[in-house]
């Protein structure tokens, strides 16, 4: 079947990319100055990890409520009060630090408080995207806020590193915050369209109700939900089994230096950015699950080729091609999601399944290290993480992810 000629995306769409972008630089801004921060403060190796874990945990905490709070609540204002807190808690670290303060206990709380906004920040964003942009268009709005993800991870520690060189890490917090001002300032000229009225106070079946609205919804009705899902939570198993030891396999087993390692990262983010443009038309001739089945597939057979190249060049190529159909797998993800989940549900539903996909990611990290340990043996543990992602991929194939008419090449309407 043709698939139907494209629609201009609208300006308020680039209203929200521009404030996407402005936002995810912040972000950028403060998860590098913050661990450079405290390295400088303390020199520990340790305490500089404890950083990251404060900023993982609300993740954990957070995504449900999250959740909740974008179906309840006007996700426009929801997305301004995020940037607006980000940036009076951002101010209130650059004030703090710009005063000569070095209180790791003031630090530590603070960057807490700046990475609890982000869990609240992604269901109410995806949430909205689908009442400003047609769904016929929804792959192509994804396909370009991936893009702009990719390009920001390569540029950002770049422009936060060199806002520290040049002006110190007090000054970097300052831009930081005003970076998250100007997100918000953008969102205020921003027309909703067709954003859902959040339920009256007494149609509401509470916090706990509302989660299991969700989770029935995701299990007994939309059970392509689930299945997307739990593919997800193995690839991320099978990705992360690779992933969490790939400085140590590339510096040790392959003896690059530190600026080749830098060149296989960055390999990883440019193939993720041709991934992410690439996504519309592989989406429109293929479908959403098919996308997510067959780069799954192709992803797991490439990754094996990792233990044939051992050179910066080799593994440079399969790690570019391997993140290109990554980012296709999360493109087509996010647009299938979009797609057939009604829209007054569509925070929770992003929450739960976000949890559900990364849930897996820290157990994989630690297996991934108990493995080296115990076999000294990175190869094997890198075909075991390829040959899951292909398998996980191969049994998505047997489902209603292929199967179903969400599958296919032509736009599905949401769910009533």
């Amino acid at each position: 079947m043709t698939p139907s000629p494209r629609t201009p995306l609208g300006g308020r769409y680039w209203l929200l990319l521009t404030a996407y972008v402005v936002s995810n630089a912040g972000t950028w801004i403060y998860r590098l100055t913050l661990p450079l921060l405290v390295l400088h403060l303390t020199g520990s190796a340790l305490q500089t990890a404890a950083l990251y874990a404060l900023e993982y945990g609300p993740f954990l905490l957070l995504s449900l409520p999250g959740g909740v709070w974008a179906d309840r609540f006007d996700r426009k204002r929801l997305l301004i009060g995020g940037d607006v807190t980000a940036g009076v808690i951002a101010l209130a670290l650059a004030i703090l630090v710009s005063a000569g303060s070095s209180a790791l206990p003031a630090i530590y709380v603070l960057a807490f408080l700046l990475a609890c906004v982000e869990p609240v920040y992604h269901p109410a964003f995806q949430g909205l995207l689908p009442s400003i942009v047609a769904d016929s268009e929804l792959d192509r709005a994804n396909s370009l806020m991936q893009s702009s993800d990719q390009i920001i991870s390569l540029a950002g520690p770049v422009l936060a590193g060199g806002l520290v060189a040049l002006f110190g890490y007090g000054t970097a917090i300052f831009i930081d915050a005003a970076s998250f001002g100007g997100s918000a300032l953008v969102l205020l000229f921003l027309k909703q369209g067709r954003e859902i009225v959040p339920a009256a106070p007494a149609a509401r079946a509470g916090f706990f109700g509302d989660l299991a609205e969700a989770f029935r919804y995701i299990v007994r009705q939309n059970r392509l939900l689930l299945v997307g899902s739990l593919l997800f939570t193995g690839t991320n198993f099978g990705i992360w089994l690779i992933q969490a030891n790939l400085v140590y396999y590339l510096s040790t087993y392959l003896g690059l230096s530190s600026a080749l390692v830098g060149v296989v990262f960055a390999a990883q983010g440019v193939g993720a950015l041709g991934g992410a443009l690439l996504a519309p038309a592989v989406i429109r001739r293929l479908g959403n699950g098919r996308t997510i089945v067959f780069s799954t597939m192709a992803a797991g057979l490439l990754t094996g080729l990792l233990v044939v190249f051992r050179d910066v060049v080799g593994v440079g190529l399969v790690s570019a091609v391997v993140f290109a159909l990554g980012s296709m797998n999360v493109v087509s993800w996010f647009t299938l999601r979009q797609r057939i989940v009604p829209k007054a549900m569509l925070g929770r539903v992003v929450a739960a399944t976000r949890m559900l996909a990364f849930s897996s990611i820290p157990l994989a990290a630690v297996v991934a290290g108990a493995a080296e340990d115990a076999l000294h043996d990175m190869y094997v543990v890198i075909l075991a993480g390829a040959a899951l992602r292909f398998l996980v991929g191969f049994a998505g194939s047997r489902t209603s992810l292929v199967r179903s008419r969400a599958g296919s090449a032509v736009s599905e309407p949401a769910a009533p």
